[in-house]
């Protein structure tokens, strides 16, 4: 899969679609995180230089296939209805998870792991909006580009685009704006 390749509500994958290089992640949140070779290549990376910071950023997520998209995205309709569930996950086959390109990243402080909206304001998370591209990462649904996005804010939710995420991160542009102006 190209590492510039938009996955939404407008361009799904197949059902079927699994990337052929995942790799265990090595999470400490949870065992058995999968993600493609070179995300996890370049995240470890990224943890280490955050280290030397003195923060402490994993993966809590990485691949998810069709089926389990469906499960949450089901999930998320009933307990919350459509309308929530539309700015807050994407539908099965439109979940950049399922690329293997998408991680979502927890901070772990004085023994505590950090999720989500948690981290929204910590010292951590603006120090990975700030250098992810370094390592190929983008923040993939900014704040304020709601609109561009298709989703809410989530501060926690980074993309592999690999050589492109610093020109992408400099000009303050979305995926979506960087692939019109190709």
């Amino acid at each position: 899969m190209d590492y510039l390749s938009l996955i939404n509500r407008d361009n799904l994958l197949d059902k079927t679609y699994i990337p052929n290089n995942l790799v265990n992640a090595n999470s400490i949140y949870k065992d058995n995180i999968i993600v493609v070779k070179k995300v996890s290549n370049m995240f470890n990376s990224l943890k280490k230089e955050a280290l030397k910071k003195g923060y402490d950023i994993d993966i809590m997520s990485g691949y998810r296939d069709y089926n389990y998209q469906k499960k949450i995205y089901d999930r998320l309709v009933n307990e919350k209805g459509f309308n929530y569930a539309f700015r807050h996950i994407a539908p099965p086959g439109g979940s950049e998870h399922q690329t293997g390109l998408a991680i979502d990243v927890c901070i772990y402080r004085d023994g505590k792991c950090y999720i989500e909206h948690e981290i929204s304001n910590f010292d951590e998370i603006k120090w990975l909006h700030n250098n992810a591209h370094r390592f190929g990462f983008i923040l993939r649904y900014p704040y304020g580009l709601e609109d561009i996005t298709g989703y809410d804010y989530e501060p926690w939710h980074i993309r592999y685009v690999g050589n492109m995420a610093s020109y992408i991160y400099h000009n303050n542009l979305t995926l979506e704006k960087f692939l019109v102006k190709k």
